[in-house]
């Protein structure tokens, strides 16, 4: 392509700018110190009609504790204010919604009613000696934000519904007249063949899958897009972190875990598609795309609200004490 005649932001079309992570102001702090004690998991919106920008994110304890047993929506104009001056508009427990854990979630405002709605991810608080616990989605839809209901959820995915281990972790938006929701999804059958040797290969533990709704709400089908492991991008579990349009592809940030114990410290990378069915990861080396300078470098669920001219990141950062906390930045597109 000759671009000698372009100029240079039009060089730059389908690219999002890299920020800085160890540079963002902390939007939310975790309940705790150290190890397992975590807030983030972020979903963000800007909403014009307040000139306001809405953060959902979950605090979780250590798996011995209460895991993921708090889930919190916050409001602010400016983006860039300390965690105090962040306005909490909502706030639910993992008991609430009968869970053992809440996961990352969604939230928009729907574009054709113009209400508010929540894609809750959680963990069923099903006995585990009878009944395995797996991961679904629940709806709650309200007029704003406050008045969220976990008691008029709606079951919108569950892993029955595609033959999958679990559906978590979505990333929605509405594009086109559509809705178009990215899941973390894993087969229920999670090994490849023994080879001749006897020895099983694993599959990895998370995929990434593209959902397709006209309501938002009926969701029939499936489409696997990214896959870990030796057939796939490489690691042991990938999972949809945002997904933004930047003429003229579409970006996807995910997170990769390379081996089992890197599940709770993913790093963020980039792959880009032009019809959202093939995905061409960037930096195949699996360098992540941003770092935290502390602990294992984990910067991960890194979510995208384009504003005007500029990209507002809002993350999970590792801290030096291996908390993680919820953080901001934004740079100029």
């Amino acid at each position: 392509m000759d671009t000698s005649g372009m100029g240079t932001s039009q060089k730059w079309w389908g690219i999002l700018p890299r920020f800085d992570p160890d540079a963002g102001n902390v939007v939310a702090e975790p309940p705790g110190g150290g190890y397992g004690y975590w807030a983030g998991a972020p979903s963000a919106v800007y909403d014009p009609e307040s000139d306001r920008f809405y953060c959902y994110y979950r605090l979780r304890w250590p798996l011995s504790d209460r895991r993921g047993g708090v889930c919190r929506v916050v409001a602010s104009r400016d983006p860039d204010v300390p965690a105090a001056e962040w306005e909490l508009v909502w706030e639910a427990t993992r008991e609430q919604f009968g869970a053992n854990s809440i996961e990352r979630s969604a939230l928009i405002r729907d574009p054709f009613s113009g209400e508010w709605r929540l894609y809750v991810s959680s963990e069923t608080a099903q006995p585990y000696d009878r009944n395995p616990a797996t991961w679904r989605v629940d709806l709650l839809q309200a007029r704003s934000v406050s008045a969220f209901e976990p008691r008029e959820r709606r079951i919108v995915m569950d892993a029955a519904m595609y033959g999958f281990s679990h559906v978590k972790d979505p990333v929605v938006l509405v594009a086109g007249g559509e809705y178009l929701v990215l899941t973390s999804v894993a087969w229920r059958d999670q090994h490849l063949g023994p080879d001749d040797a006897g020895v099983v290969s694993s599959r990895g533990r998370g995929m990434i899958a593209l959902h397709r709704s006209l309501d938002g709400i009926d969701f029939p089908t499936a489409q696997v897009v990214a896959e870990p492991g030796p057939q796939g991008w490489g690691g042991i579990n990938v999972r949809p972190a945002a997904l933004v349009y930047v003429a003229p592809c579409w970006t996807l940030l995910f997170d990769e875990g390379t081996t089992r114990a890197d599940s709770y410290d993913e790093q963020t990378h980039l792959a880009v598609s032009d019809d959202l069915r093939t995905f061409r990861r960037l930096r195949p080396s699996h360098a992540p795309w941003v770092r935290s300078s502390y602990a294992t470098g984990s910067v991960r669920y890194v979510d995208v609200v384009l504003a005007g001219d500029t990209a507002h990141y809002f993350y999970e950062y590792a801290r030096e004490d291996r908390a993680h906390e919820l953080r901001h930045a934004a740079v100029r597109l």
